[in-house]
């Protein structure tokens, strides 16, 4: 892991006086943490021959172990106090999860989502190093929100880009659509050929999907869920296509933000 520093909830480790370090003193061989493994259920045929792939799934998610310690350019390394250690332990080791995101190049477009366990490693009774243990809610990293903002006409129905997701399959995003006339809005996704369809919409009417897959109004008397088909509308890739062309029945405005997730190890 070339880096000194991460951050976590906005903080950064340098401010708190503390860099990675690695206290092993091997030949410069490691074990990387890897990502994303994985599980692939599969049904024996003719006797054991043949064994027929029916599911694939993650069982897991990412969990990082490294160092940090106590250092500056005068002192080198020193030891760290019972009130710093806790200090560290309120920030890094919460109940609940935040993000986090390593500060290094390769870096500079990923981030996960966690929390830490927080061991001391001691040295003659006094602790020089925390091992950090951070846990992910998922089996890869993610991609930097990536935002598109765009508006149709009559004339002018579609609206494409590439998804740049490391992960076959689809992506729930954030939408907010601002409808510029009235009538039913059908939303193809050409990827899929999938079409989602909301009836009844008025002019300048908000509606909102939400990542977690909450459909609402800006009209508080428009029965949306009466009037939804409950297609929700999802970015997707293939093995051999990235590209997703979205065909508007009428004329909106859009925004579109998502998280494209990375398969990249530390």
């Amino acid at each position: 892991m070339l880096a000194y520093d991460f951050e976590y909830d906005g903080e950064y480790l340098k401010d708190w006086g503390y860099i990675i370090c690695n206290s092993d003193s091997s030949d410069g061989f490691e074990t990387i943490n890897s990502d994303s493994q994985l599980t692939f259920d599969t049904v024996s045929q003719f006797h054991g021959k043949l064994f027929e792939l029916t599911t694939s799934h993650y069982d897991d998610h990412i969990e990082l172990t490294f160092q940090i310690c106590k250092f500056s350019c005068e002192d080198g390394i020193s030891p760290m106090t019972v009130y710093e250690t806790r200090e560290l332990k309120r920030w890094l080791n919460r109940p609940e999860f935040h993000r986090f995101k390593l500060i290094q190049p390769d870096w500079a477009d990923i981030y996960m989502e966690g929390s830490f366990n927080v061991n001391n490693i001691e040295f003659k009774e006094q602790t020089y190093l925390l091992e950090l243990t951070f846990i992910s809610n998922r089996p890869f990293a993610l991609h930097e929100p990536i935002k598109y903002e765009f508006q149709t006409s009559n004339t002018n129905k579609t609206f494409s880009f590439f998804d740049c997701s490391d992960e076959i399959g689809y992506i729930y995003p954030e939408i907010e659509i601002t409808c510029l006339s009235d009538g039913d809005l059908e939303i193809n996704n050409s990827n899929e050929n999938r079409t989602t369809i909301i009836k009844k919409c008025k002019q300048n009417e908000k509606i909102t999907f939400t990542k977690d897959l909450v459909l609402s109004s800006s009209i508080q008397t428009h029965k949306i869920q009466n009037d939804f088909n409950y297609i929700f509308f999802r970015i997707s890739n293939s093995y051999g296509n990235r590209k997703n062309i979205l065909t508007f029945s009428k004329p909106v405005k859009a925004k579109i933000e998502y998280s494209p997730y990375v398969k990249a190890v530390m």
